[in-house]
């Protein structure tokens, strides 16, 4: 994935998700980022290599994938993470989280999440009704690897 030149008008394979459905996944997906330790102002999104990875849903009368090809930036254009989001839709539940994500500093590698699966802090914001569903996608170990230096 490339992040020296953001291109935040390219939506990608995104394209159909609809403004209000990109809002609100943009929003929980920083959330989750801040959990990861990022949390800045002035984040932004490019979305112009996201790439469709097979769990389509309807929300909010739009179409949503779990994409992958995801990157976020900063005020200054440094990339800050990217990554593949994958989400929750039950009912009236709906979640997105990082699924696979890699954490940047200074354009260096700090953390790769590079396991799929819920980690605790998503599984405990899923109601314990739901819960059963989702059961052998919960993470079996903490989600982050430090990359050798």
């Amino acid at each position: 994935m490339s992040q020296s030149n953001p291109n935040y008008a390219d939506l990608g394979f995104s394209s159909p998700m609809s403004p209000t459905l990109r809002s609100l996944v943009e929003q929980q997906l920083l959330v989750d980022l801040a959990h990861y330790g990022v949390v800045r102002e002035g984040l932004k999104f490019d979305w112009s290599e996201s790439c469709i990875e097979g769990h389509l849903e309807e929300y909010l009368g739009s179409s949503l994938e779990n994409y992958s090809g995801i990157a976020v930036y900063d005020a200054d254009d440094k990339c800050v993470a990217d990554g593949w989001m994958e989400f929750i839709l039950a009912g009236e539940f709906f979640l997105v989280f990082w699924d696979y994500l890699t954490i940047r500093k200074n354009g260096r590698q700090v953390f790769d999440k590079s396991q799929p699966g819920i980690p605790d802090h998503v599984w405990q914001q899923i109601p314990e009704d739901i819960r059963t569903s989702y059961r052998n996608d919960r993470m079996k170990r903490p989600p982050f690897n430090q990359p050798a230096l």
